[in-house]
């Protein structure tokens, strides 16, 4: 295990250990975006928002740091005012746990999307913080997708200020095809992962935006796996376009790892758990299972937490904010 250093002390020598791909809701958000419930695995997650127990199984796991997010609970309402409202909420309920907990928890901010001038407005109060680490935006919003030209401007603020960008699934329960049998998550939710990535390469996002570090969840959900189909017919821009982007480790699966290191390099991969949509014992799987996809140790040091300090900007020879 770890561990993690008190707050202000300078350790260099123990690499940390970070986890990307993290949710936390809070009560009072999931009330003012009329989502009480969310899906039943949410509702269930529900049981498991007390930071103090989370830093307990944090540390019992090994894990020095989560980024947290919202999730498919994106403040992504109709209304532009009520979905800023939503947007600073949620922020400022995680600025607070960052705050309360100094190098344990960072967060990646949400935005009030499909709302550009709002959510510019979000970006410039957030950002400048040393608790956001970036932003998170869905895999779609709405009807629309992320190559749309409608977010060109929220792209070309966060390019400018080359923000790390993480997506996650917004869920498909309304989708004929994936119907009953929790299919929107089970395979739904990589497909979306899957969608929203060739959409940025092929949509020429992260040419047009090459500030942006996308970071695509459950390793890139089924792309590495159908990565000659897609490359088949192209020439080199997008197998090089997809290997710019990062992919969280959310799977349990060596051989869907070693498959996305053959596809991307581990070097574009980073540790995540999707805590809390899993049990304690799940939970661990999510790191350990890392120790046995044949990595050098260089490179899952890279990958368990290495890879994402750089990227967020995070160092742990600096003193925690006390």
């Amino acid at each position: 295990m770890s561990g993690h250093p008190p707050a202000g002390l300078m350790t260099e020598k123990v690499p940390m250990v970070i986890d990307v791909h993290a949710h936390h809701y809070p009560k009072q958000y999931l009330e003012r975006i009329g989502r009480p419930g969310l899906p039943p695995a949410a509702a269930a997650a529900l049981a498991y928002q007390d930071i103090g127990q989370r830093l307990a199984l944090l540390d019992r796991v090994g894990i020095d740091t989560q980024v947290l997010s919202v999730s498919q609970a994106q403040p992504y309402l109709p209304a532009a005012a009520d979905a800023a409202d939503a947007a600073r909420l949620i922020n400022d309920l995680y600025a607070d746990v960052c705050r309360d907990h100094p190098g344990r928890f960072y967060a990646f901010a949400a935005l009030p999307l499909p709302h550009v001038d709002e959510s510019l407005e979000e970006i410039a109060r957030t950002l400048d913080t040393r608790w956001m680490v970036g932003v998170t935006i869905g895999c779609s919003v709405g009807e629309r997708q992320l190559d749309d030209a409608v977010f060109e401007p929220v792209f070309q603020e966060l390019d400018r200020r080359q923000t790390p960008v993480f997506l996650h699934p917004v869920g498909q329960e309304g989708t004929s095809w994936l119907a009953g049998s929790n299919l929107p998550w089970l395979v739904g939710a990589p497909f979306e992962d899957t969608a929203a990535a060739l959409r940025l390469v092929l949509g020429g996002v992260i040419d047009r935006h090459p500030g942006i570090r996308f970071i695509v969840p459950h390793l890139g959900g089924t792309i590495p796996f159908l990565l000659a189909r897609v490359t088949r017919k192209s020439d080199d821009r997008v197998r090089s376009g997809l290997a710019r982007l990062y992919y969280d480790t959310v799977s349990g699966s060596t051989d869907a790892v070693v498959c996305s290191c053959h596809a991307f390099g581990a070097d574009r991969l980073l540790f995540g758990t999707d805590y809390p949509y899993c049990d304690e014992a799940e939970f661990e799987h999510h790191l350990t299972y890392l120790d046995d996809c044949g990595l050098e140790p260089a490179a899952l040091e890279g990958v368990r937490g290495g890879t994402a300090a750089t990227l967020l900007h995070l160092d742990r020879g600096t003193p925690s904010p006390g």
